[in-house]
């Protein structure tokens, strides 16, 4: 059976709610939290050595994953370095210190910290060669400069004993109200050059089993990733991510939905960061259940779908999991046609889209839809 989606259902938003439906990927929402008291902000100065002996001690976290997502062109990398070796003035990088494990964050300076690290680090790394950086930097390798002649020796411990300005914020990474105070502090930070999304800002900040779970599942699971081609528009980005984290909090935690999304999911995702290894596979479990399910309810065809849509469908699907029928394909599509049909959802999805009532009322009528699967 062709389980196309029948040509009278419009699966794309009108733009002005898929353009708002994008924005809460993307942008922190609300009034900004207060700084709360307990949290303490100080500058110093570190030099390249000492931020790179944080990294190698495993106490500052970076992200790989995050990194080849936003990292700087080599190009940008080589003229830094080169920077740090002139002694040219560098701004200063924002870090936060959770006092009582001693972890460190990198809030704002990933670029310029992956850079260091690249350059001290013992793995072989070239600069490129470029015109306007310094003659014995240019297609060397960091080895060859650190284990060189006298001059590249000397070019290698000035990065190493340069010195930057760092402002930290001492905190607590288990409070809920600094952990979303930084989350509002790399929003702001980082709005130049590649601005961050909420899922990126998560990603550094709720780090943990929880986290590595969502990622790993959105990039290995087959029946999710036939999902991630049908969404209409980008899902790079760890958006496609920051979809699976929607349906589970709004699966979960429905009636606490006040309208701020960022701040409902930063809660949530706070609340599981460190799940133990037999919540975690229950966890795989589920998500594996709802994709497997959730394919079969888009339909066989190709056509693009809005996000909204598929997070409804996913809630839907996923509230309905523990359901004794198993549900064929094209019982699962009719599920979906007829949650599309409904005029109480389209009019929850035509305008206000992450609104309390209009989130509310719209997943209401998937978790009814779904409720015979």
């Amino acid at each position: 059976m062709n389980t196309e989606v029948k040509p009278d259902i419009s699966l794309q938003l009108e733009k002005t709610a898929e353009d708002e439906y994008r924005n809460t990927l993307d942008e922190a929402q609300g009034a900004e939290p207060i700084p709360p008291a307990d949290i303490v902000s100080y500058n110093e100065l570190r030099s390249c050595a000492d931020l790179f002996r944080l990294f190698d001690t495993d106490k500052l976290e970076i992200q790989p994953d995050f990194q080849r997502e936003v990292v700087w062109k080599p190009n940008d990398q080589s003229r830094f370095i080169d920077s740090l070796v002139k002694q040219l003035p560098i701004p200063s990088m924002c870090f936060s210190l959770d006092y009582k494990t001693q972890k460190w964050k990198v809030i704002d300076g990933l670029q310029r910290m992956s850079s260091i690290i690249s350059f001290l680090s013992d793995q072989p790394w070239r600069l490129r060669s470029l015109e306007d950086i310094h003659p014995l930097l240019r297609g060397s390798r960091n080895i060859d400069l650190k284990n060189g002649n006298p001059d590249q020796q000397r070019l290698f411990t000035t990065v190493q004993d340069v010195s930057i300005p760092i402002t930290v914020l001492r905190c607590d990474y288990s409070q809920p109200a600094h952990m979303q105070y930084l989350f509002t502090i790399f929003h702001r930070l980082n709005s130049g050059g590649v601005r961050l999304n909420n899922q990126e800002i998560r990603n550094c900040i709720y780090t943990g089993s929880f986290n590595t779970c969502l990622k790993e599942f959105d990039s290995k699971d087959p029946s999710w990733i036939k999902i991630k081609k049908r969404i209409w528009g980008s899902a790079n980005r760890f958006r496609s991510v920051e979809l699976l984290l929607r349906a589970l909090a709004l699966t979960e935690n429905l009636e606490e939905y006040d309208g701020n999304l960022a701040r409902f999911l930063n809660n949530y995702m706070h609340e599981r960061a460190g799940l133990g290894e037999g919540q975690i596979e229950q966890l795989q479990t589920r998500l594996e259940k709802m994709s497997q399910r959730a394919v079969h309810a888009l339909g066989s065809g190709s056509t693009k779908i809005s996000m909204t849509f598929i997070e409804a469908t996913l809630v839907g699907v996923l509230s309905n999991l523990n359901s004794p029928l198993e549900a064929s394909k094209e019982t699962l599509h009719g599920n979906f046609l007829r949650m599309m049909r409904r005029d109480n959802f389209a009019e929850a999805a035509r305008y206000a889209v992450a609104s309390e009532a209009n989130v509310k009322s719209r997943l209401a009528v998937a978790i009814e839809e779904f409720k015979m699967v």
